[in-house]
């Protein structure tokens, strides 16, 4: 697949919820194309110690990749609205 261009099938939003916390709306597909985009995002405001609420109330679609991204940010940043079809357990 020469010369094939790779898109993320993910949408972003940041929102300032006050001084130190942002939500990060995710919606899409979280798959290894989007996890790049995502952990830039979230690292960002990390490094600017605040506080990152991950809402994935959009998201239709996970990856194994996803998971493990999930599973690995779980415990810097706040999760909600997790779809019904994802458990944040250790992959096997």
């Amino acid at each position: 697949m020469e010369g094939q261009e790779v898109f993320a099938m993910i949408h972003i939003k940041e929102k300032t919820l006050d001084r130190d916390t942002i939500a990060v709306e995710v919606g899409g597909i979280l798959d290894q194309g989007a996890i790049p985009l995502l952990q830039n995002v979230c690292d960002r405001y990390l490094r600017e110690e605040r506080k990152v609420l991950l809402d994935l109330e959009g998201v239709v679609h996970i990856t194994r990749e996803g998971r493990v991204f999930l599973h690995e940010i779980h415990k810097k940043v706040t999760i909600s609205n997790l779809p019904e079809f994802v458990k944040l357990e250790p992959p096997t």
